[in-house]
């Protein structure tokens, strides 16, 4: 068996594997990916995975049922401006080279200001939208708080490394062999409720940048796949509000066709 066909292989097995994993995500599996929440989370060591239910890599739900009740009856949402404050410092020779912390650094206010924008997008244009979406913080309405916790902007360098190890396997091989050259972004949230003050719901997530196996466009941008992953870290968590407890909201796959 040749060199290619070994990859080959190896790819199919590996992503086939994801396709089988129940109780964790295809992420957590194949990138190793963990996520270390910021003291921006008051119960930040109490999150946990639930499978069952959410796609992040950390949940802590209120256990109070007072609490419980008031997320179950609030019909209004505030999505506060978004915090940088507690980005870590940046990984990965690549991206300190070709980058730079202090150019990562400089652009952490517009990508903070953009993650705003979309969950305020996404839960507005929901087609069966739970709450409506309120500019100011309200009596009624519950505030979501957010607060990026790590980005690592993608760099030409990664992927002309990932797309030469593609060409000499095949498309994928790169995506579970090199992750230390792909961009990637965290962020931690938190749902306040506004009576009491309390938080009702806080998570934790993590995302490496995807390989997009026709016309990976978001790969050309800096910012491209930590757009990508806040796009789809709002549908999430839309879903997960809106939908019944014994409802399983999917985490999204590590290697998809094309952008969407």
């Amino acid at each position: 068996m040749n060199t290619r066909a070994c990859w080959l292989h190896l790819g199919l097995a590996l992503l086939l594997s994801l396709g089988g994993t129940s109780c964790r995500t295809a992420k957590s599996v194949v990138a190793a990916v963990e996520v270390k929440p910021s003291t921006f989370l008051e119960h930040a060591t109490l999150l946990k995975e639930n499978r069952k239910r959410s796609p992040f890599l950390g949940n802590w739900w209120n256990p109070d049922k007072k609490a419980k009740a008031a997320l179950e009856t609030a019909k209004k949402i505030h999505i506060a401006p978004v915090l940088h404050s507690h980005v870590r410092p940046m990984e990965g020779i690549l991206p300190k080279i070709e980058y730079g912390t202090w150019r990562r650094d400089r652009n952490l206010p517009s990508l903070a200001k953009y993650t705003r924008k979309k969950f305020i997008q996404v839960f507005r244009d929901a087609k069966n939208p739970r709450f409506a979406v309120v500019d100011e913080p309200d009596k009624d309405a519950i505030t979501l708080e957010l607060s990026l916790l790590e980005w690592v902007p993608n760099t030409y360098s990664g992927f002309t490394v990932r797309e030469i190890v593609d060409w000499v396997t095949f498309d994928g091989v790169a995506a579970v062999t090199l992750k230390g050259t792909r961009g990637l972004i965290a962020i931690e949230g938190r749902l306040i409720e506004p009576k009491s003050g309390k938080s009702v719901f806080e998570f934790a997530d993590k995302e490496i940048g995807k390989t997009v196996l026709i016309l990976p466009i978001q790969e050309f941008f800096p910012s491209g796949q930590a757009h990508f992953a806040i796009t789809e870290w709002a549908k999430q968590l839309e879903e997960l509000l809106r939908t019944k407890p014994d409802v399983k909201v999917k985490d999204s796959f590590p290697v998809v066709l094309w952008n969407y």
